[in-house]
């Protein structure tokens, strides 16, 4: 079975919300050895499949291996793809300003990018945040991240280090300004926000998932941490990403009380993810890597 990669890319966002939810069994041709499990998403390899046990744990299956009844169904998936190509476009890129006197944001969409005229959403959304109040260089760095998982980009000026220590309640009224601009023009899954920044963005990606939502599926934090702020009442349950340098001397200070109080004031999933460097931002793979993470832990 021959499965182009770029209907793989495809299935990743389309075929997994609509065909491959909830447990299914998958058996081994040879042994007929079947084992239940659901459908995560497609590798980077031509026919390579992750599969998620009941027991929370993952595992990869080379497809070729399945029996003809199981490869026939991703066959089906594959033949429909290929009739939604049409509704495929290529990437974009664009800034704009929603309202005047409001932030400037930038929107990235991969080719990934499903503009569904129904209900059904199936975008993951990230929302992203720079300490300078620039949020665009922080978009072009998770670009790779966007064309590989289908998630949308959007870059928010609003917030900056400077701009919240005069006047916090007016960086978070224009990043609501951002944020409900985004939920009326762009499709994405409402269970599937990330909010994300690189140092003082990181930071305010936290307040992001305390006043803008309480249902954030996940943090991308790039050298960025809480600074102590536990008394606020945060999103339960997330995908939380800590992207520090190994010689980020402040964010790895906080790494471990961030942790605990993730973990045990709103039951959120944590890992770390070190680079070699100290404060600046991730390289494009590690962002990739901790991004893959959030959208399988949260089954995107």
């Amino acid at each position: 079975m021959k499965i182009a990669v770029y209907y793989l890319l495809f299935l990743i966002s389309y075929t997994q919300a609509k065909d491959l939810t909830g447990v299914q069994p998958w058996t081994r041709a040879h042994d007929n050895k079947t084992i239940s499990a659901s459908f995560i998403s497609f590798d980077d390899e031509i026919n390579i499949i992750t599969l998620k046990l009941k027991n929370g744990k993952t595992v990869k299956v080379d497809a070729a291996i399945l029996t003809p009844e199981h490869q026939s169904r991703l066959e089906s998936l594959h033949k429909k793809a290929a009739l939604n190509t049409e509704t495929r476009s290529k990437p974009t890129m664009e800034s704009i300003t929603p309202k005047l006197g409001g932030p400037k944001i930038h929107i990235y969409k991969s080719a990934l990018y499903i503009d569904a005229e129904d209900d059904q959403k199936f975008n993951p959304i990230l929302f992203l945040y720079s300490p300078s109040g620039g949020a665009l260089r922080i978009v072009h760095r998770l670009k790779p991240t966007a064309d590989k998982l289908g998630w949308v980009l959007v870059g928010v000026d609003a917030y900056s280090n400077a701009k919240a220590k005069k006047n916090r309640s007016e960086v978070m009224e224009n990043t609501k300004i951002a944020y409900n601009w985004a939920k009326k023009n762009l499709t994405f899954d409402s269970k599937k926000i990330v909010f994300g920044g690189f140092s003082g963005g990181a930071w305010w990606s936290y307040q992001s998932a305390s006043e803008l939502t309480k249902k954030a599926a996940g943090i991308l934090a790039f050298g960025g941490w809480m600074s102590n702020m536990y008394s606020q009442n945060y999103s339960r349950k997330m995908a939380v990403a800590l992207v520090t340098g190994d010689k980020d001397k402040g964010a790895l200070t906080y790494e471990e009380p961030d942790t605990n109080f993730l973990k045990k004031s709103t039951h959120s999933e944590v890992k770390v993810f070190h680079f070699p460097g100290a404060h600046v931002l991730a390289p494009s793979e590690k962002a990739l890597e901790a991004a893959r993470w959030i959208h399988t832990t949260k089954e995107f």
